[in-house]
């Protein structure tokens, strides 16, 4: 009866902002990054806060060892005797622990934790969060390489510029991802929030092609990806749910195909693809319900691709390839030059431009129009931003 009611409690208790600044043992730890090449920052309990990624500062660069520090505040003094700070050192990982009582409230106990690697540090194994009510930030990070860093957070936004990680996954929930990122193989995922990233994928490590994956609930993607440095192709999935989905990519030539799907429900699809540089067979899906899709898309005749776009209650516009449209209860449109329409109605179109090769799409639509149109080199969206 005495856990109910406390749980009772904490579940409706409002305490004050914490304003009382309070320091715990352990709440500054240095370490050797050459020691301790993985750094594991975790916390349990009720709190919230944020957290800090820096590379480089006057401290660090001065001792040439990275640096945790945390500050807590509470509402009530006699509560920095309920926060506890442990740090450990085992073999290669250095593991920094908070732990406060899971009974409080948790906004009755705020921290601000920075972790900081000295500017003389330019790569190093592994970073990762497990945090809970608490946002992740930092920037100007490119000459920091991580071998992996991944993040498991909740209730807080995470916002990294210039991050540069071989295997980055950031996870979060209730809060927006975003930043730029320098990545082999990168996975961002949130729930009830947006995802906006701007992604220069390399050639992954492990010898495998490249991968992208973002998806996000309640939530807009909107992702640029450019992956002019890999030879591998690219093979990137985004999907939301009641969300928009805005994707760019700029291929390069590569050596076994690549593929590109962005899927919705009750949101718009815009897809821009600049592939006129590539020759590996490339493969593009988009769907959505309830909503539109405008996909450019700017491939070699030559080349072969396979394209579906499919929507319900929506519109399409989509450009290139040999073409299969059809839809029910509206139109099917086809606009351009040098056009051989093998089918012709109302409601659906086959054909293809100039001599047939073997690029094909096809689009298709319930309750909405269908339309296809073909532009002259460099005249289409993909063209202009990539």
């Amino acid at each position: 009866m005495q856990n109910m009611f406390s749980n009772i409690t904490s579940a409706f208790c409002f305490p004050q902002k914490p304003n009382i600044p309070v320091r715990i043992p352990n709440d500054d730890t240095s370490f050797n990054p050459k020691e301790y090449p993985h750094v594991i920052v975790s916390a349990e309990g009720k709190m919230s806060g944020k957290v800090l990624l820096v590379h480089g500062g006057t401290e660090t660069d001065e001792t040439g060892l990275g640096l945790i520090s945390t500050r807590v505040w509470v509402v009530n003094e006699a509560d920095k005797e309920q926060v506890v700070i442990s740090a450990s050192f085992d073999k290669e990982t250095h593991t920094y622990h908070l732990e406060t009582p899971k009974e409080q409230c948790f906004n009755a106990i705020y921290y601000e934790t920075m972790v900081q690697y000295p500017s003389t540090t330019t790569s190093t194994s592994s970073l990762s969060f497990s945090l809970p009510n608490t946002s992740l930030s930092g920037s100007d990070l490119s000459k920091l390489a991580f071998g992996s860093i991944k993040t498991a957070l909740s209730n807080g936004s995470i916002a990294l510029q210039d991050l540069n990680g071989e295997i980055t996954h950031l996870q979060t929930s209730n809060g927006s991802v975003s930043g730029s990122f320098d990545a082999g193989h990168i996975d961002l995922n949130s729930t009830n929030g947006s995802i906006t990233a701007k992604i220069s994928v390399r050639d992954a490590q492990d010898g495998s092609q490249s991968r992208i994956n973002t998806r996000t609930t309640n939530g807009r993607l909107d992702i640029h990806a450019r992956a002019t440095q890999t030879t591998r192709g690219l093979w990137m999935n985004n999907s939301s749910t009641n969300g928009r989905v805005t994707v760019g990519a700029l291929l390069n030539k590569a050596d076994r195909t690549s593929v590109i799907h962005s899927t919705t429900n009750n949101g718009k699809v815009e897809v821009d693809i600049d592939a006129s540089q590539t020759g590996q067979p490339l493969e593009v899906k988009q769907s959505t319900s309830n909503g539109a899709i405008r996909s450019n898309l700017m491939i070699p005749v030559d080349q072969p691709f396979q394209g579906h776009i499919q929507t319900s209650n929506g519109s399409i516009e989509a450009n290139l390839g040999s073409f299969d449209l059809s839809t029910s209860h509206s139109s099917a449109i086809v606009e351009g030059t040098d056009l051989t329409l093998t089918k012709n109605n109302k409601s659906a179109k086959q054909g293809y431009r100039g001599a047939e090769g073997p690029s094909q799409i096809k689009l298709s639509s319930s309750n909405s129009s269908v339309a296809l149109r073909f532009y002259p080199a460099g005249e289409s969206l993909a063209a202009k931003e990539g």
